[in-house]
């Protein structure tokens, strides 16, 4: 527990390297060109007192009162923009070497025409059950030639026996919940394919790894059991893990083929297998392999592992579905499984795996050898400078800030480095990004594209954007899909691509350019012609009515619904901003809208913990850093709107002030997102991405 003196006071640590040549930048209300160059600072540790706002009113006037609470809230910030310079720092060097020198150059690594078959990506993402069960299956490649149960070994034994020392008390390996079946039914499976192949040798071969038989079977009973009881228990409405309709009844096939087989009933067996049914139904798997010989990214390579049933994987072994380092779908699953059912033994796979484990980062290993995602680069670029672009816009906004000082003119700096980065991967990548750095057999997506085009937008004043891609690929009519093909929508995709167009629809009209007209394909494959303004009006109006009878949103990408919940009473609440639009929409005026986001505050403000906190619990609060730090930032932006509203600002203090004294901890400490918070962001696996949630951090404690 954090004491009464870490509460009164945070210290950051601050590792400045110098700054290189800084970038050119302009902005809407920002600087006309930052110096050359900017040299850092380099202290050792620098102190920040907190000290607290609640000052006697008898012992101050009021004259001195406000100014010791102005200068509460420049010390405060003055820690956030030393921390938010050391997070840039820490993600421009992962990403690049030499990134503040040249950040263009990473951009020419990220296609296979840059050839750097060695780069495995960039970004700090937790490990994952699911796919360290997935890699445990994989043979050797002695036994794949031979079959025989003599010759049977693993090909990462570390792997293997990393599920029989992790397994929780309830028998899961990923905690509880609808989030835990598909790495428990991986976990099993990898067990129970190792007793299937050693066969007659099964005991000896546990012996070689120094497994004891009756440990053996006591982790593989445990699993089961909890399988049975958690599935008994499922409503399929409550999971959306990526591909699980798929991944689930793969899994459960597979383990029906064990010797001897497992076999799983359960009430929503049936509504399961009807929904894999659905989607295998559209799946045009003869369409996807000559895509894929076209060099055409395709999206079922990420979830490679649910196919090994309906075709053969070593269709995949070519450059079509592999990228140039080995890797299959930026997954460990997918390589995987590659690796275990093709016919042919596969070693850029298995060489790339090697690499992934021999460098997995110790202060991560609790939960597993291998992340859900073998890189999140450009996703982890585009969230980090999101959170730091809402900053220093917000810097902006206030006509006290100094944008002189050395610390400013660093920040500015390095953001500049990162938009210019931003605008180099929009030319490589042919104006539409996919999350992943390195892999080009992953399809882009409107995601990450919006927020990268929404800040160099803002961000540079002169920047052209081509918005086809965008229109014709993921407008279906009605919203933004994030990819073709996928089962359920996403709501903050649409808000990202939103705050995109409306920026781009605003410079339209400053610059006399209205209306602007983009190409969108019909559902019969017809290009036409549509307004923008229509499309805008169109999404405001479906993001509107996605919002459940609770006044909040729920999403597919983070199990929160505080992340997609502040995501979306931003985009409306900047509706000020774009009165003809607003005027257009089903809120018609602005008393209409802000009764209607009003809600949403309410309901937040309703559910905060007694410690200040929103969300699940973590491992010393009832809620944790990451949702907190969302609906800090949503109440932040109700308070413009609302600036007298005192249960509005008592709540945001009570968030803030938890921030702090988790602020050292979450800023310093490595293992803290990984082993001290939940795992909210979706995949096949729930997982985290620590430095995203340090710039929310970071975003939710800066004073406007």
């Amino acid at each position: 527990m954090t004491s009464e003196k870490d509460k009164r006071s945070t210290i950051f640590t601050i590792a400045f390297r110098s700054v290189p040549s800084a970038v050119t930048c302009k902005s809407k209300k920002l600087y006309l060109r930052i110096k050359k160059s900017v040299k850092s600072k380099i202290p050792n540790r620098t102190l920040l007192r907190h000290v607290r706002s609640k000052v006697s009113s008898k012992d101050q006037s009021q004259d001195g009162h406000t100014s010791q609470i102005v200068q509460v809230e420049k010390s405060r910030n003055e820690g956030v923009i030393k921390a938010t310079i050391q997070l840039l720092c820490e993600a421009g060097t992962n990403t690049w070497p030499d990134f503040f020198n040249n950040p263009a150059e990473p951009a020419r690594h990220t296609v296979d025409e840059g050839n750097d078959t060695e780069w495995t990506g960039y970004g700090e993402i937790s490990m994952s059950p699911y796919d360290t069960a997935w890699v445990a299956m994989i043979p050797s490649r002695k036994y794949k030639a031979t079959q025989h149960p003599q010759d049977f070994e693993l090909a990462f034994p570390q792997c293997f026996t990393w599920l029989l020392q992790a397994q929780d008390e309830n028998g899961s390996w990923a905690r509880t919940g609808p989030g835990s079946i598909a790495p428990a039914l991986a976990a099993v499976l990898a067990l129970g394919s190792f007793r299937t192949r050693a066969a007659e040798f099964f005991e000896q071969k546990l012996a070689n790894l120094d497994i004891n038989m009756e440990h053996f079977n006591s982790v593989y009973e445990k699993g089961i059991e909890f399988l049975r009881i958690t599935l008994n228990g499922w409503n399929i409405d409550e999971l959306d893990m990526t591909g699980f309709e798929i991944v689930i009844p793969s899994l459960l096939s597979a383990l029906e083929k064990l010797t001897p087989s497992v076999t799983f009933d359960f009430p929503d067996k049936p509504r399961l297998y009807k929904e894999n049914q659905r989607k295998m139904n559209i799946i045009p798997i003869e369409a996807i392999f000559a895509l894929a010989a076209r060099r055409q990214p395709i999206t079922i390579v990420h979830s490679l592992e649910s196919f090994t049933n309906t075709f053969d994987m070593s269709r995949c072994q070519n450059e079509g579905f592999q990228a140039i380092n080995g890797s299959y779908g930026s997954s460990p699953a997918a390589t995987a499984a590659v690796l275990i059912a093709a016919q042919e033994w596969d070693e850029k796979a298995y060489a790339f795996l090697k690499k992934i484990i021999d460098n997995r980062p110790s202060h991560a290993s609790k939960f597993g050898f291998v992340p859900t995602l073998c890189d999140v680069g450009i996703f982890e670029t585009c969230w980090i400078s999101h959170c730091v672009g809402e900053m220093i816009m917000s810097m902006e906004d206030n006509p006290n800030t100094d944008f002189s000082t050395p610390d400013m003119q660093e920040l500015t700096s390095r953001n500049a480095a990162f938009i210019t980065y931003m605008k180099a991967l929009l030319k490589e990548q042919k104006g539409v990004l996919r999350w992943v750095s390195w892999d080009n057999r992953i399809p882009g997506d409107v995601d990450d594209t919006g927020v990268a085009n929404y800040l160099i937008r803002h961000f540079d004043a002169d920047a052209t954007f081509d918005l086809s891609p965008i229109t014709r690929t993921f407008w279906n009519g009605r919203y933004f899909i994030t990819y073709p093909l996928e089962r359920t929508f996403s709501v903050s995709v649409n808000v990202h691509i939103l705050n995109f167009l409306l920026s781009e629809r605003e410079r339209a009209r400053v610059k006399g350019t209205l209306p602007l007209m983009v190409p969108t394909i019909t559902k019969t494959g017809v290009t036409r012609q549509a307004n923008l303004d229509n499309i805008i009006i169109t999404d405001i109006n479906w993001i509107a009515a996605q919002r459940n009878q609770n006044h909040f949103w729920k999403d597919k990408w983070n199990r929160s619904p505080w992340y997609t919940t502040m995501k979306s009473i931003q985009v409306l609440l900047s509706l000020h901003k774009y009165p003809e639009m607003l005027a257009a929409t089903s809120f018609k005026n602005l008393e209409t809208l802000h009764a209607y986001c009003r809600k949403s505050i309410d309901c937040a403000l309703s559910v905060q913990h007694e410690d200040g906190t929103w969300g699940e619990a973590s491992s010393d609060a009832q809620g944790n850093v990451e949702e907190t730090s969302y609906v800090v930032r949503m109440l932040k932006e109700g308070l413009r709107v609302w600036s007298e509203d005192e249960k509005l600002k008592k709540a945001l203090v009570g968030g803030q002030e938890y921030l702090l004294r988790h602020f050292d901890e979450a800023m310093n400490d490595k293992g803290f997102f990984h082993n001290k918070q939940p795992f909210l962001w979706v995949n096949k696996q729930l997982y985290t991405v620590p430095r995203i949630l340090r710039a929310s951090m970071l975003s939710a404690l800066w004073e406007d």
